[in-house]
């Protein structure tokens, strides 16, 4: 998890950090969490814009100069989905925070206790939706929703996302069917292969995508795997069971 912590006062900014570290050294989950701190709106709004990548923005509601229900409302307008937590002294803005889906407020002073809440409950919807790739020393968020199809490939796994990007997993199969369990879109359809069901388009002895990209079907499992195919979407159809 990628943290950025907003605050244009220096000594409430450190007093976070300080217990931002403490909630990473006392919860395993969030261990290998980074962070970095911004003394203006603006700038973290402009780094966003170039592509930085925060999973969560804790963002001081007073500032000099701009309000941070204003850097959340252009946040959201350049398309940031992330978790967006205010640091206030107040709760007069609670409403304007529905606005941009805020995850949370913490009143200052803040506490590990009430830091250790919101992160864990913020990163326990974020595993819920997302699945985590190591890129280099980081770890990237990909949407569940956004995932067509992972592919074993010799010594290493490819997940691809439907607007074509694609990731290195150094990670089994094995291990990556495991991870997904839970959601029952994901399919094993093949010895190398798992498939996001809510992009097949065509269902023949492979899995034809909407992103234009064929899946194999174990041969052997053929009709079983279809009919798989076959009962989910009847349970996503209207008036289909749950």
């Amino acid at each position: 998890m990628r943290i950025a912590v907003c605050d244009d006062n220096p000594i409430d900014r450190g007093i976070v950090c300080s217990l931002l570290e403490q909630v990473f050294a006392n919860d395993e989950a969030l261990a290998e969490t980074s962070l970095e701190a911004y003394d203006n709106g603006l700038v973290l709004l402009d780094e966003v814009r170039d592509g930085e990548w925060f999973d969560v923005i804790l963002l001081d509601i007073y500032m000099q100069g701009h309000l941070g229900i204003d850097v959340a409302h252009r946040l959201r307008a350049i398309g940031y989905d992330g978790a967006i937590v205010f640091l206030t002294a107040t709760s007069d803005f609670a409403i304007d925070g529905y606005e941009v889906s805020a995850a949370g407020y913490i009143v200052k002073p803040a506490t590990v206790e009430r830091l250790t809440e919101v992160l864990g409950r913020v990163n326990k919807v974020m595993r819920e939706k997302s699945y985590s790739v190591r890129q280099r020393s980081a770890l990237k968020r990909i949407p569940l929703a956004e995932i067509s199809f992972i592919e074993s490939s010799n010594n290493k796994c490819i997940l691809h996302r439907s607007n074509g990007e694609a990731y290195n997993i150094y990670k089994r199969l094995d291990k990556i069917e495991e991870e997904l369990a839970g959601d029952d879109r994901f399919l094993r359809c093949a010895q190398s292969f798992i498939v996001n069901m809510d992009y097949i388009s065509q269902v023949d002895k492979s899995f034809y995508l909407t992103t234009g990209d064929i899946v194999l079907i174990r041969q052997r499992s053929l009709k079983a795997i279809q009919q798989t195919y076959y009962n989910y979407i009847s349970r996503k159809s209207p008036g289909g069971k749950k």
